[in-house]
């Protein structure tokens, strides 16, 4: 018994199905990568903030300081794996460095959340003298 697909047109490439289809899957590959770059960093941040608790042994934060210079080599492989994605779209995201990540030590100040999956670029309180303001203006508030 033989099984017709009643296909009327097959995708050519260049095609506007086979286009769409492309730019899905860079956008898809984009999203892994980001992903797992913020999940790396967020791991790196939590560990951060525990190995600064008072009541941490010795044992501990030596773990943890082992944890972080392995995990500094999953978050370099990380980096080139969202530049190489980020490079491969229409419109282009800005590179990341080491510089950029290892500037966060809070989770608050973690702002790779901007190039996910909705685009939220274009709102002011993406712009970091904004950000930089309004945190200004909170300490104001708690001093």
């Amino acid at each position: 018994m033989e099984i017709q697909l009643h296909i009327e047109e097959h995708w050519v490439i260049g095609g506007p199905e086979y286009i769409q289809f492309k730019e899905e899957a860079i956008l898809g590959k984009y999203r892994t990568a980001l992903n797992e770059l913020e999940r790396l960093v967020a791991m790196r941040l939590f560990e951060l903030s525990k190995l600064s608790l008072l009541g941490t042994g010795y044992k501990l934060r030596q773990q943890i300081r082992k944890a972080l210079q392995h995990r500094l080599e999953a978050i370099h492989n990380a980096i080139n794996w969202y530049n190489t994605q980020a490079a491969a779209l229409n419109l282009p995201c800005p590179k990341l460095s080491w510089k950029n990540i290892a500037e966060y030590s809070f989770l608050g100040e973690f702002n790779l959340l901007c190039h996910s999956r909705t685009d939220i670029c274009k709102l002011d309180w993406t712009k970091p003298a904004h950000c930089e303001a309004t945190t200004k203006y909170f300490k104001l508030l708690r001093a």
